[in-house]
Parts: structure tokens; sequence; C-alpha cells
């Protein structure tokens, strides 16, 4: 398992030099923005792509072959790959708390509500990852990078289409009166963690049953 996790990490090392440069541009970036939370959000982009970017070298290396002739169950393939998500998303969470903060710091604004909202929107990692990666696991790395890019576009069109149908009822007033406590806030924040844990395992059980079908 470990073995498993660590093929995936330095798979990821080989280009750590382009993510360094991509964050410290992502951080200068922020700065001129004077927008300390952009760095989050990119964070959440970076990540997903080299996600998708292991998948295209195991499949470049034909690693699912490789691995099929070592003695290890294809549930374990699956759950190192499901565990280093987890890994990383706490990880990037971190990362992101300190490139946000002392963006924020040096633009005076305040650095606690900052972070907060940074490391919230790292919550959307492990959602993104339960929905791509059985996604790939059955069709393949090319199919997998068209629903990718759709995945960035969905959220924007779903709060698009909420916006519409609650605009001007109760429910507007009600959820806007959530966003502006602290409170619930942290209710909003808490019940995203539980979706995307739910995401993540209900995902985990799809792509063992793709996964243990797959003959290579």
């Amino acid at each position: 398992m470990k073995g498993l996790i660590l093929k995936d990490i330095y798979g990821i090392r080989i280009t750590q030099k382009t993510y360094i440069l991509l964050f410290l541009f992502l951080c200068i970036f922020g700065y001129i923005m004077k927008s300390p939370g952009y760095v989050g959000v990119m964070c959440i982009v970076v990540f997903a792509t080299s996600i998708l970017s292991l998948f295209n070298a195991d499949q470049y290396y034909h690693w699912d072959t490789y691995a099929a002739s070592l003695p290890l169950g294809k549930k374990t393939v699956v759950r190192a790959r499901y565990l280093l998500v987890i890994v990383m998303s706490v990880g990037i969470a971190l990362f992101t708390a300190v490139i946000t903060g002392i963006t924020a710091a040096l633009l005076d604004a305040d650095v606690a509500k900052e972070i907060f909202s940074s490391v919230s929107a790292c919550i959307i990692i492990p959602i993104y990852s339960g929905i791509i990666i059985p996604v790939i696991y059955k069709l393949g790395v090319e199919k997998g990078r068209v629903v990718f890019v759709m995945l960035f576009f969905a959220p924007t069109i779903v709060m698009l289409l909420i916006k519409d149908i609650i605009q001007g009822t109760r429910m507007e007033s009600a959820l806007i009166g959530l966003l502006q406590n602290q409170n619930g806030k942290m209710i909003i924040v808490g019940m995203a963690l539980a979706v995307s844990i739910l995401v993540l395992a209900v995902s985990y059980v799809i792509s063992v049953k793709i996964y243990s079908r797959k003959e290579f």
C-alpha cells in the first residue's frame, strides 16, 4: 500500500518544478489582483490536473498490466489511489492556508476570514476526485479528460440555475442570511464536508467494482 502511494507521489515529483513555479505565479498574481482566495481556487485546479496526469502516466507506461502481475489485489491498487487523494487534499488545504494567510497579511485583509474561505474551497477536491476517478477507470483517460473539463463548468451552471429558481423567494433570503452569519457558514462547510466524504466513499466502491472486472 505504502509503495503504491509513494509511486504516485514520485510521479508527481517529476513535474514538481513546474508546480512550484506555477504556485509562485499564483501567489504573485493573487497579490496583484488583491485576491488571497484566488490562490486556493487555483490550487484545486492544479490538484485536479495532477490526478489526471497520474492516470495518463499509468496508461502510457502500462502500469495496470504490470500491477496485475504483482501480488497485489485490484482493490489494493484502487484503495491506494483514493488514499493519495485524501493525503493530497489535506496537504493542499494546509498549503493553501499558509499561502492565503501570507497573501492576506501582505494585503492587510482579514487573514482568518480568507484562510477559512480558501481551506473551505478545498472540500471540493474529494468531490471532483470522487466523480472523475471511476469515470477514468470505466471510460479511459481520453474520455475522462472531457468529463474533467465539463466538471469545471458544472458548478457555475448549477449555481446559476439555483439562483434563478430561488430568486425572490424566502429560500433566497434564508440562504443570504446563512451566508452572512459565521455559524451559518460553519454549517454549510460541515454539510459540504459530509457530502465530500460520502461522494468519495461511494466513488471508491464503484471504482473497485469497475477495476475488479478489468482484464490486463
